[in-house]
């Protein structure tokens, strides 16, 4: 167990070395270089430049530093939001309150939640800020409802039951039973929610309702590559090929989170 954890450790060290070390080297040997508009990928510029002269190289580690914040911002925000409320929803016993909350969630999670973004982020202005939020709050309520029906199947478990009978107090099984039994599995619910957020992250930049310039995104560079498909194939296709990494190695955050459960499930 000790050499896979070195493992993945030093795999996150060969891509962090990877990503650091062509960005220094980069910016060293482009200097004195002249920017030229709409040119081929050179030895001055790797990924070529777009149609108004800009490097798309610096672009695409631009857009690929804004997707990691973002998922970074996102998935920490739905987590705790979600173990909250879905736990708040569990412990107190008042049936019409909670009836009420569950069918408010269970209401949204029936939605076309992507649309509904959408129209929330054409209400509140593009910026990639007001997409952060918009994601944090559509994804809560499916985050809570997860947890609320984990905590609905560990109450009915026979060592939950047998504590009950022993006389224990509801938030001693709450806090040393029932939130442990819930925790694993909502860790690695939360982590495969990965792909989701940067999917829908994407597509809002796509339609140009997320990064403004001068910053740029991995979907506004596909929207504006689109239109020089084989004229300039350099500005989609190194894009693509950098979205397709970040969602392997996203995969592997998620797949090796659920081994590990697995892993511990079964111990």
């Amino acid at each position: 167990m000790l050499a896979t954890d070195l493992r993945k450790y030093n795999l996150l060290i060969i891509i962090a070395f990877l990503i650091i070390v062509p960005l220094c080297f980069y910016k060293y040997c482009s200097v004195n270089t002249i920017v030229s508009i709409f040119s081929p990928p050179s030895w001055h510029h790797w990924f070529g430049t777009d149609i108004i002269g800009n490097d798309v190289f610096f672009k695409s580690f631009n857009a690929l530093f804004i997707a990691l914040i973002t998922l970074a911002i996102v998935l920490p925000a739905i987590y705790l939001g979600g173990l909250i409320i879905g736990c708040v929803l569990s412990y107190f016993d008042n049936e019409k309150v909670r009836e009420f909350f569950l069918n408010l969630v269970h209401y949204w999670v029936t939605l076309p939640v992507l649309l509904i973004a959408v129209f929330l982020l054409i209400l509140v202005g593009a910026g990639q800020v007001n997409v952060i939020g918009i994601l944090i709050f559509v994804l809560i309520p499916s985050q809570s409802l997860y947890v609320y029906n984990q905590m609905e199947e560990a109450k009915k478990q026979d060592f939950v039951i047998a504590k009950r009978s022993y006389g224990f107090s509801k938030a001693y099984i709450f806090l040393h039973h029932l939130f442990p039994f819930t925790k694993n599995s909502f860790n690695t619910y939360t982590l495969s929610r990965m792909p989701e957020i940067l999917m829908m992250d994407l597509a809002f930049n796509f339609l140009g309702l997320g990064v403004q310039p001068p910053n740029s995104s991995f979907g506004r560079m596909l929207f504006d590559g689109l239109s020089f498909m084989f004229s300039a194939w350099w500005m989609w296709v190194f894009p693509v090929i950098l979205v397709v990494l970040l969602f392997v190695l996203v995969y592997w955050v998620a797949k090796s989170s659920l081994d590990k459960e697995k892993q511990v499930r079964y111990e």
